[in-house]
C-alpha cells in the first residue's frame, strides 16, 4: 500500500511541476537535489567516511543552480565549491583521511547536484526556430519516456528470460537479457516519440538517442548499486516507502538528463537562451 500510494501521489505531482515549469519546477528539482545529496553523504558516513553534510549539500544545490544558469555561471560556482570544501577540511581537528573526506563531499555535490541541474536545463531549453514543435516540456517528456521504457523492459525481460548475470559483483539480479531488453525498449520508445510528441527528431535520431539512453540509464542504475553495495546497504534511504530513497528512483534520470540535453543540442533541435 505505501508503495502504491507513493506512485499514485508522486508521479502526478512530478508531472504537474514539469507542466508548470518556472520556479515551481526549479523548487522541486532543488528539493530532490537537496535530499539526494544528503542521502549520498549519509551513505558515505555509513561507509566510515566523514563528509561535510552541510557544506556538501549546499555545494550540491549550488552546482545544480549553476548548471541550470549555463556555462558562464557553472565554472565559477564549481571553483568556489571546490575551494570551500577544502577550506572547511582545514578546520577539522582530526586530519586523518582528509583526502577521502574532501573527495566524497565533492563527488556527492557533482553526482547529484551537477547532473541534477540538467533536469532544469532541459526543461528550460528552447527551440532553434521553425515549426518543429520543440519545447522544454516535450524534452522532459522524451527523457522520462526513454528512461521509463528502458527500466520497464529491462525488468520484464530480465524476469521472463534472464539467465546470464550482467555484473554480478555489483547487482546479482540484473541479467544480460534484461539489459538488452532495456536498450531495445528505449530504442522503440525513441522511435515512437519521434513520430508523435517529439517531431523535432527524425526516426533515426529518436531511435539512436533511445539506444544510447538505454545504455547510459542502466549504467546510472549500476553505479548507484555499486555505491550501495560498497556501503553495505539495500536502499540509499527509506524516504519513499516501497521505493527506497531519492537516488534509488532517480539514478537513471541523472545519467540520461545530460545525454538527452546534449543530443538535442547536437541534433540542432534545441539551444538554451541565456
Amino acid at each position: 500500500m505505501p508503495r502504491a500510494l507513493v506512485t499514485v501521489l508522486g508521479v502526478p505531482l512530478l508531472a504537474l511541476a514539469a507542466v508548470q515549469g518556472g520556479q515551481v519546477y526549479r523548487a522541486l528539482i532543488g528539493l530532490l537535489v537537496l535530499l539526494g545529496v544528503r542521502e549520498f553523504l549519509l551513505l558515505m558516513s555509513a561507509k566510515g567516511y566523514g563528509p561535510f553534510k552541510v557544506i556538501g549539500t549546499l555545494a550540491g544545490l549550488a552546482c545544480a543552480w549553476a548548471v541550470a544558469q549555463g556555462p558562464a555561471t557553472a565554472v565559477p560556482v564549481l571553483t568556489a565549491a571546490l575551494l570551500a570544501v577544502m577550506t572547511v577540511e582545514l578546520m577539522r581537528r582530526n586530519m586523518d583521511r582528509s583526502l577521502n573526506h574532501v573527495a566524497v563531499t565533492l563527488f556527492g555535490a557533482l553526482y547529484v547536484g551537477w547532473l541534477g541541474g540538467f533536469l532544469v536545463l532541459l526543461r528550460e531549453a528552447t527551440g532553434r526556430g521553425g515549426d518543429d514543435g520543440f519545447s522544454g516540456l516535450r524534452a522532459i517528456a522524451l527523457l522520462a519516456a526513454l528512461t521509463w521504457a528502458c527500466d520497464t523492459l529491462a525488468f520484464l525481460v530480465g524476469v521472463a528470460v534472464g539467465r546470464r548475470p550482467l555484473l554480478p559483483r555489483v547487482s546479482p539480479r540484473k541479467s544480460v537479457e534484461g539489459a538488452v531488453g532495456g536498450v531495445l525498449g528505449a530504442t522503440a520508445a525513441g522511435l515512437v516519440a519521434a513520430g508523435t510528441f517529439a517531431p523535432f527528431l527524425s526516426p533515426l535520431q529518436g531511435g539512436l538517442l533511445g539506444a544510447v539512453c538505454g545504455v547510459t540509464g542502466q549504467i546510472g542504475d549500476l553505479v548507484e548499486s555499486m555505491l550501495k553495495r560498497d556501503a553495505g546497504v539495500k536502499d540509499t534511504a527509506a524516504l519513499l516507502p516501497g521505493h527506497g530513497g531519492i537516488l534509488d528512483r532517480f539514478d537513471s534520470l541523472l545519467f540520461n538528463a545530460p545525454v538527452v540535453y546534449y543530443a538535442l543540442v547536437l541534433a540542432g533541435a534545441a539551444h538554451v537562451a541565456r
